[in-house]
């Protein structure tokens, strides 16, 4: 049974604790415009996270190559053996020796809750929740990650986004070092290997900037917009975002006028070959098959309302009832909230719809009444016809 709705009626923060309560197993769904999350859940945990905008594998071979572990050049033949071979990129990075299983574990960590606390700050989208899972989920490298860990920094970082927000131009505005920055001697410069094995402490050095600052400029080599940078830093987004704008305050970094960002992706070569999803963005055939993707679910959209077939599930729909009326329709809406949630009839989830009961469940545990087949304790059962003497 699939659970599906808006997040204006049903916050994130609701729908993850109740996947967590109910030890769920299956696929959340998040939508946003052009933008689509993917969550995975088992037994309550999360244990994989992606997204259509960024894949988690592409981010992770950036971050290499930004750390310095691997070169453009390994990249794009660990590209190439991937394809030929279809192994994941963790699986071929720990083959090479680059990086060990404990790099990739906190890597894919740290990737999946980017992902996660950016998500959390959507405050409209859709969601779908379906009770399946792919089979090819790297259960060997993404250690289960708890839905409280989630939930609590989420929670920080929408507290602290407004103010950081505040003080950082758009995310699409080009941002370049200034005079300032580009005659400024960076203590990384003399001491690499702190920036690669990331035991640097946050302290002022001789630049004035504490080492996360150093970090964050080192990544402007070019201009280059906020967004962009997000996708390649060592850091969280909201970490990332207080640098840059510690460093606009400190006259480090300017916008650029007139210039448009450049992108640096290591992994592209003079034939035009990318890691990343670009692949397949110059083809003709791109924007015929966006429009064919919107018009079949438009030309096959069925409502989800009272003329359904689930008319259990459509009395739950939040856009669709306003008033429940008494008779058959309550009647299912109860039978619909006893089965999602039999220990409490469902008054919690109700609650959290928006369509709270009036009182207790009408419709009885079924798990609490007595079988009326069952025999008597002591009881024998009678013969049969057939085994009549």
């Amino acid at each position: 049974m699939a659970l599906e709705g808006s997040l204006r009626d049903f916050d994130l923060f609701s729908l993850f604790n109740m996947i967590k309560i109910q030890g769920k197993n299956g696929t959340l769904v998040l939508s946003q415009g052009q933008e689509f999350v993917k969550v995975f859940f088992e037994n309550g945990e999360i244990v994989g996270c992606d997204s259509n905008q960024v894949r988690m594998e592409d981010r992770l071979g950036t971050m290499l190559v930004r750390l310095g572990r691997l070169t453009g050049d390994e990249l794009l033949g660990m590209v190439r053996v991937q394809r030929q071979t279809l192994k994941r990129m963790g699986t071929l990075l720990l083959e090479s020796g680059k990086v060990t299983a404990s790099d990739l574990q906190d890597a894919l960590f740290n990737q999946a809750t980017s992902i996660l606390h950016r998500t959390f700050r959507w405050v409209e989208g859709d969601y779908r929740f379906d009770s399946m899972l792919p089979p090819d989920l790297d259960r060997d490298h993404f250690v289960p990650i708890p839905v409280d860990t989630v939930l609590m920094e989420a929670a920080r970082i929408q507290d602290e986004w407004p103010e950081v927000e505040r003080r950082l131009p758009g995310m699409d505005t080009p941002l370049g070092r200034s005079p300032k920055a580009q005659a400024l001697h960076l203590d990384i410069d003399r001491d690499v290997s702190s920036m690669l094995d990331g035991t640097g402490k946050m302290q002022h050095g001789s630049s004035g900037l504490t080492h996360e600052q150093e970090i964050v400029l080192s990544y402007f080599e070019h201009a280059q917009c906020i967004k962009e940078i997000i996708q390649v830093s060592r850091y969280e987004e909201l970490d990332t975002c207080k640098a840059i704008a510690d460093l606009l305050e400190h006259g480090l970094l300017e916008p650029v006028v007139g210039a448009a960002p450049k992108i640096v992706r290591p992994w592209v070569t003079d034939e035009g070959f990318d890691s990343g999803p670009g692949d397949w963005e110059s083809s003709r055939l791109l924007w015929p098959l966006v429009a064919l993707a919107f018009l079949v679910p438009l030309l096959t959209y069925v409502p989800n309302h009272r003329g359904s077939m689930n008319m259990g599930l459509a009395s739950l729909q939040a856009v669709d009832v306003r008033v429940v009326p008494e008779g058959p329709t309550r009647l299912r809406q109860a039978w619909a909230l006893r089965m999602a949630s039999p220990k409490d009839g469902g008054t919690l989830l109700a609650a959290r719809l928006g369509r709270p009961l009036d009182g207790p469940n009408p419709v009885p545990d079924l798990a609490k009444v007595p079988d009326s087949m069952a025999l008597p304790v002591g009881a024998t059962p009678e013969p049969n016809a057939a085994t009549r003497p």
